[in-house]
């Protein structure tokens, strides 16, 4: 007898309080404001935000954990959701459990792989921000050029 899979999407709730979640997802701020409870995290976590034309938030995965200094992730896991949903747009956003927030080679090298990834798909990503203690960092502002608008 063979196998017959069925795909399942199940939305999970998770309360903050944020008062942006339905606004303009666009700063780095806000991101960092609406997904800072990563900043308590032990273990690396990849999220992406799938975003609506007008760049508010549809919902969020965590597409990977990893340890507490690395993460291994494939760009296919990245855009599932966001092909699924036909989303328009993402944001990246991962935490670095060390509380400091500062970009790694790898954060670097892996966003320049899934902007060309994303272009393909015809997906924009809007940011890939990585959250620390009580700070953060964006590869949109300390690398713009990786950004084609």
């Amino acid at each position: 007898m063979a196998l017959l899979r069925e795909i399942e999407i199940k939305y999970r709730f998770t309360e903050i309080d944020c008062e942006i979640t339905g606004s303009y997802l666009d700063k780095p701020e806000k991101i960092a404001e609406v997904f800072k409870f990563l900043h308590l995290e032990t273990k690396e976590r990849f999220l992406v935000v799938n975003l609506t034309q007008q760049h508010t938030i549809l919902n969020y995965e965590v597409v990977a954990t990893g340890s507490a200094n690395a993460i291994v992730i494939r760009p296919a896991e990245v855009f599932r959701t966001a092909i699924l949903l036909n989303a328009p747009a993402i944001v990246l956003v991962h935490n670095h459990p060390s509380g400091d927030p500062s970009l790694s080679l790898e954060d670097i090298n892996f966003t320049k792989k899934l902007l060309v990834v994303a272009e393909q798909l015809h997906i924009s990503i809007v940011d890939h921000v990585v959250i620390g203690f009580n700070q953060f960092r964006s590869i949109r502002q300390t690398h713009p050029e990786l950004f084609i608008d």
